[in-house]
């Protein structure tokens, strides 16, 4: 029989599960797990922010192995985990921490979490302290997003809900979203919802998994590019300031 991650990791992590820890920071993506294009944006951000001087391990699903690039990039593990449940993917992030904890540097563990797997329990409280979401601007995009920030809250009180913007016109369409999203959540509850910008030609991601190159080197004068690194450097920004 086929041994699950959670049958194995014990042996290096320990059986307590409550007490599992992240000497890391770590970032969860709010994503479907056939969301191609949050696999895109999780794999380009997992480069832009190697790029920044970050140590990160990007806990992957098995089913995006074919994915990835055939090259290594510098300050960038990868870890494909198994995972089918909260549980598994908060020891695959707790293992990816234990590794980084070596480079002896700003470390940060970057992960999908599909929104199915999130309740409360030790290992949302672990995991969810800090969520990105993507979100479209369209009213029904909106709501969907605002439950799913209203989901994390009740699992994890204290999560900061990050949101990225796409599929938007313009920078103005982006600011409208944004506005009527964060205005929405204060209605509902005391939260509040941090901005780390929009991404622009959602193709262009896409395009970066065909061609297994992330933008920054395979088109890196675009307008999407440009958008992915500014986002990367406001998720940076944040983290040193956490760190300070």
């Amino acid at each position: 029989m086929a041994r699950e991650l959670a049958d194995v990791l014990h042996h290096f992590l320990g059986d307590a599960l409550p007490g599992t820890r992240l000497d890391s920071a770590s970032l969860a993506l709010l994503a479907e797990p056939d969301d191609a294009l949050a696999v895109g944006v999780a794999w380009n951000l997992a480069h832009e922010l190697a790029r920044l001087g970050l140590n990160v391990a990007w806990v992957s699903s098995l089913t995006d192995e074919e994915l990835l690039p055939q090259g290594a990039t510098p300050n960038l593990m990868r870890l494909l985990s198994p995972a089918k449940e909260l549980r598994d993917l908060l020891l695959a992030a707790a293992e990816a921490s234990a590794k980084l904890a070596a480079a002896h540097a700003p470390s940060l563990v970057l992960l999908r979490v599909p929104p199915a797997w999130i309740e409360p329990g030790a290992a949302a409280q672990r995991l969810l302290g800090w969520t990105l979401q993507l979100v479209g601007p369209d009213s029904l995009a909106r709501e969907r997003a605002l439950r799913l920030a209203e989901r994390v809250r009740h699992s994890q009180p204290a999560a900061r809900l990050g949101v990225a913007l796409h599929d938007v016109r313009s920078v103005r369409d982006a600011k409208h979203a944004f506005t009527a999203l964060d205005r929405a959540l204060a209605l509902r509850s005391e939260a509040s919802l941090t901005s780390y910008g929009l991404l622009l030609d959602d193709a262009a991601v896409y395009r970066s998994l065909l061609a297994r190159r992330p933008l920054a080197r395979l088109q890196p004068e675009t307008r999407a590019a440009s958008a992915l690194a500014d986002m990367a450097r406001l998720l940076r920004d944040d983290f040193a300031n956490d760190a300070g």
